[in-house]
């Protein structure tokens, strides 16, 4: 990926920022947060998942493919994902490996 490019390509690979951290509730949510940005976001169940896979391994369409293993009767859109990821992104909360 271009580091000019904010929209990645399906095998671009992610992972959380340094100094941020996602800690699971116990209902499948999350809550991510930096301390350095000093912001928090809560996270439903499929952005739960995806922040779980910013490993710096798995690339956006590897992540897809294991939220539709999990979620297999809800359509999961490509675009929506990688425009939350993009949004993340922006906002520091991750970066493109």
């Amino acid at each position: 990926m271009n580091e000019r490019d904010e929209t990645p390509d399906p095998g671009s690979a992610f992972a959380l920022a340094p100094g941020v951290r996602l800690e699971p509730l116990g209902d499948g949510s999350a809550v991510l947060y930096s301390r350095e940005l000093d912001q928090s976001l809560s996270l439903n169940h499929t952005a739960a998942l995806l922040c779980s896979f910013a490993d710096g391994r798995h690339t956006v369409s590897a992540a897809l493919r294991e939220i539709r293993e999990v979620f297999p009767h809800d359509t999961v859109e490509e675009a929506a994902l990688t425009a939350f990821l993009s949004d993340l992104a922006a906002r520091q909360f991750l970066q493109w490996v």
